[in-house]
């Protein structure tokens, strides 16, 4: 009787308590796309003139990573693939780097200054 309502016991709370598992799992990873949005934000805010041409094109950007970010959430809530997420993840957040520092250097050579350092500010924010 007692092995009865164990293995009972066993088979009703072992699911519960690996969908709990799973969904903890899932949140923590879904914060690496919050993350990298904060990142990104960082990094505009840090490296981008005050004018509104580069503050209308930061809102560019954030705007098409969030997009990407979110096919990214979406494909891993369907398919569960961490790996293949982390790689969306940080090829988006890749992007708006990028974007980011095209976008600085725009800017920056039209008021004639010049910023070497960057790439060394940009990698610095993104690590």
């Amino acid at each position: 009787m007692l092995t009865t309502t164990l293995f009972v016991l066993f088979l009703v709370i072992c699911p519960q308590l690996q969908t709990n598992a799973q969904n903890a799992t899932l949140e923590n990873a879904l914060q690496n796309s919050q993350n990298a949005v904060q990142a990104v934000k960082l990094a505009l805010e840090e490296n981008l003139p005050a004018n509104a041409d580069a503050r209308e094109s930061a809102n560019d950007i954030l705007a098409t990573l969030e997009l990407g970010l979110k096919s990214c959430d979406e494909n891993f809530k369907k398919d569960l693939q961490i790996v293949t997420y982390n790689k969306c993840v940080a090829s988006n957040k890749g992007m708006a780097m990028a974007s980011l520092g095209e976008l600085a250097g725009q800017q920056w050579a039209k008021s004639g200054a010049s910023r070497p350092g960057l790439f060394w500010q940009l990698h610095k924010v993104s690590s």
